[in-house]
């Protein structure tokens, strides 16, 4: 389930704030906006399989491009395009390549979110030779901030969706909740986090429908040197348990990232 990171990631950059690793903050003006990233870590566990598994540093650059239209009080329609790389250098095989395309229809009522979204995803293998997947993801997220006082909010997030496979081998229904907690003070901030994610397939053939539950925690702390602009060092922790024994795994991550938003 690592590699769905991105797919949330952007699924909330198309109508609400990510979760980890921006900040809790109202959905982002009307306009075009150009987001640049690029992260340097290491994974405990870079082919998410269940047996022994070495570690390896990776990095992954990204960038994303997004125009946003406000509709009426409240409602916004937002295109999207993200590209991201994740690459590895001793386990090649475990690294992507992966483009997204996102419309999405948000209603912000008060601090709560509503969206409506549809992700068309495509991936290449590492080397950009061959194709790696093609899906369709329809989805519902909802999201709502808490201001707990001047420095401290908490972003609650939950989404429900269904993804069909482009060659028709499987289709799945996916959930995941999400709680991040921030402190701000001054340029930095402290984030910590959690969640919950469950996938369904069924489309699988001869085996019982196979589902999958995962657990993560995060920890990080960021430095806005500049408005949009900030250099951050994030750890992960995921577990996921599987009906289908190939698919039960654990990784760690630790990722330091520099990103800019430029706003126009």
């Amino acid at each position: 389930m690592r590699q769905d990171g991105w797919a949330l990631a952007f699924v909330l950059l198309a109508g609400m704030p990510v979760a980890m690793p921006a900040l809790a903050q109202a959905p982002p003006p009307a306009g075009w906006t150009i987001g640049l990233g690029f992260g340097a870590g290491w994974n405990s566990n870079p082919h998410e399989i269940s047996t022994r598994a070495k570690g390896d540093s990776a990095f992954s650059p990204d960038i994303s491009l997004s125009y946003r239209r406000a509709l009426w009080e409240g409602g916004a329609l937002t295109l999207s395009v993200f590209g991201g790389s994740e690459l590895y250098g001793r386990e090649t095989s475990a690294g992507f390549q992966r483009l997204l395309g996102t419309v999405a229809l948000s209603q912000t009522w008060q601090a709560t979110t509503a969206t409506v979204n549809i992700v068309q995803r495509k991936a290449l293998s590492h080397d950009f030779f061959r194709h790696d997947s093609a899906s369709t993801e329809i989805g519902v997220n909802l999201s709502r901030i808490v201001t707990l006082d001047e420095s401290w909010s908490l972003l609650v997030f939950g989404r429900l969706a269904r993804r069909l496979v482009g060659d028709g081998t499987e289709d799945r229904w996916r959930a995941n909740a999400n709680v991040t907690l921030t402190y701000k003070s001054g340029a930095w901030s402290w984030r910590a986090g959690g969640g919950f994610a469950y996938a369904l397939e069924d489309k699988t053939p001869i085996l019982p429908r196979i589902n999958d539950r995962s657990i993560s925690a995060r920890l990080g702390v960021a430095y806005e040197w500049d408005k949009d602009r900030e250099i951050a060092l994030g750890g992960s922790f995921n577990r996921t348990y599987s009906s289908y024994q190939p698919n039960r795994f654990k990784s760690f991550s630790l990722q330091p990232r520099v990103s800019a938003t430029i706003r126009f």
